[in-house]
């Protein structure tokens, strides 16, 4: 990839209306491999997939204080290495099914705060090189039952009930992190989506 932006290190967003002065152009690279396995017949069906894949950038500047990691490359914003899917369905009889679907993601990469020092009587924070490090890995475990009417053929609607479970270990996936200085010191937060299991049903009909 090409003429990539982004911006400098300690770029000035602020109320800037230059914002282009705080870009730089690189390169980008990203390569990956895929793998899936895949049974669509039977009372137990599913597939598994997994993938592996790094996306990464290079911004080097003619001013070498302004250059990402040194001119090096580092991974992307985007860049999740490691992808994995597991979903299965089991019939244990015409009326009833069950369902599973589990996924893992690497966590995506972030820049985190690694010191401070005092310089003109204030505080300066010294960041890590860009997105060296990473939020926790995402995974996500979900069940549900179908349990289906009557299959008579004459009937006008025919029609199922899912009961089902989002994120069943209740796991508090991060969304993103972020830094806030307060009184003095360097403070991390985190936003997640549905931390807690959450409990659906669903009942659907077709004529």
């Amino acid at each position: 990839m090409n003429n990539i932006l982004d911006y400098k290190v300690g770029a000035d967003l602020t109320l800037n209306e230059n914002l282009e002065q705080e870009l730089l152009q690189g390169t980008g690279r990203a390569y990956g491999i895929e793998f899936l396995i895949k049974k669509e017949k039977g009372d137990f069906n599913g597939y598994f997939g997994y993938t592996y894949s790094r996306s990464e950038l290079k911004l080097d500047s003619a001013i070498p204080e302004e250059n990402v990691n040194n001119g090096a490359y580092f991974p992307a914003n985007y860049d999740k290495p490691h992808d994995f899917s597991l979903v299965s369905n089991y019939r244990l009889t015409k009326r009833f099914s069950f369902s599973m679907n589990f996924t893992y993601q690497t966590g995506r990469p972030v820049t985190y705060p690694t010191g401070k020092f005092i310089y003109a009587g204030q505080e300066q924070v010294v960041y890590s090189a860009r997105n060296q490090f990473r939020i926790p890995d995402y995974y996500r475990l979900d069940l549900g039952i179908n349990i289906e009417g009557n299959h008579k053929k004459n009937k006008l609607v025919h029609s199922f009930v899912n009961i089902s479970v989002y994120n069943v270990l209740g796991r508090n996936n991060p969304y993103s992190v972020f830094f806030v200085t307060k009184d003095n010191e360097i403070k991390a937060f985190q936003t997640s989506i549905f931390s807690i299991p959450i409990p659906t049903i669903t009942y659907n009909f077709k004529f």
